[in-house]
């Protein structure tokens, strides 16, 4: 059976699934005022922003230079940590089924939601900001969190037919092409093209909101055998940036205003998605028994239930 690295390409999963299946001048008059009593409701909102999130009972700070994405996509101050899965989330992983890549995506956001924090300073914040091409990074250290004792190793086979354990330092899942790092803003925390007309394009990193949104949008749309724009996908994830204003009227706006893109506009968001695509490889890098370093596929024994379930649980039994 071949085991698909969970969070790939998402673009090529929806392809399947395409192919299967948005005061002045007024008299004041005098106001009496009450002496302030209390300003408890204030600090403890004030507290709570500032506080970090690994100060929650079982949670642990995973450093954002850490991720693939190093935190490059993320405003400046963001937090996120992760707890050990719990054995009915466990369980409920179990259920996967490994050959349906979007349930595979759905159950990866479903212990993400779970299992991790973000908190983003002086903004409501939810797991669905979590970069896209960080959630199998979280996943993993979600996975080493819970068997903190190395209870379930996983392990891939090398070329010299050797062993290695997996860790989630290992894993390099994205790298910004070359050509895209002079473009990325600090201050925006994206990457934004000028043409030569003056139009300024914003490129994000796709969230988990975002992805997730198109993904159902699509599937609405099969399951009402509705026909949508194709050839739109391709570009829509990295058009917007935040998902809480990502409704099905902002998205069709979208739709229908692509429609008059330039050929400046269509040629450099085309070659734009090219080189994001090709910067996710899912991968792991590791030094083999000579001293060797390897990349080799994000593949390993056991599938994706491996991730959460012990593979070796026969060892177990006398």
């Amino acid at each position: 059976m071949k085991n698909n690295p969970p969070g790939g390409d998402w673009e090529k999963e929806a392809a399947e699934f395409v192919k299967g299946q948005e005061a002045g001048g007024v008299e004041m008059a005098e106001v009496k005022v009450e002496p302030v009593k209390s300003l408890g409701k204030a600090r403890k909102f004030t507290d709570e922003e500032e506080r970090p999130i690994m100060a929650d009972m079982g949670y642990k700070n995973i450093p954002l230079e850490n991720l693939p994405s190093a935190g490059m996509f993320y405003p400046a101050g963001t937090q996120i940590a992760v707890r050990a899965a719990s054995v009915a989330e466990i369980r409920h992983w179990s259920t996967i089924d490994e050959e349906d890549l979007l349930a595979v995506d759905d159950m990866i956001n479903y212990v993400i939601e779970r299992c991790c924090k973000l908190k983003i300073p002086g903004s409501s914040s939810s797991w669905k900001d979590i970069k896209d091409v960080d959630r199998f990074y979280i996943i993993f250290s979600i996975r080493e969190f819970t068997f903190k004792d190395g209870e379930n190793k996983i392990f891939i086979s090398t070329g010299e037919g050797d062993k290695v354990e997996v860790r989630k330092e290992m894993i390099r899942y994205f790298t910004l092409h070359p050509k895209l790092e002079k473009y990325y803003s600090a201050q925006k925390n994206n990457i934004e093209l000028k043409l030569k007309t003056g139009e300024t394009i914003d490129v994000h990193m796709p969230s988990i909101g975002i992805t997730q949104f198109i993904k159902n949008y699509i599937r609405g749309k099969q399951q009402q055998q509705l026909q949508f724009d194709q050839a739109f996908i391709k570009y829509a994830s990295f058009l917007f940036g935040d998902w809480r204003t990502l409704t099905q009227g902002s998205y069709e706006k979208a739709v229908r205003d692509s429609a008059n893109w330039s050929l400046q506009k269509l040629s450099i968001l085309s070659k734009m998605t090219d080189y994001l695509g090709d910067g996710i490889k899912p991968e792991l890098l590791y030094n083999t028994p000579s001293g060797m370093e390897v990349t080799a596929p994000l593949n390993f024994e056991g599938g994706i239930k491996g991730i959460f379930l012990i593979s070796d649980i026969f060892d177990e039994l006398v």
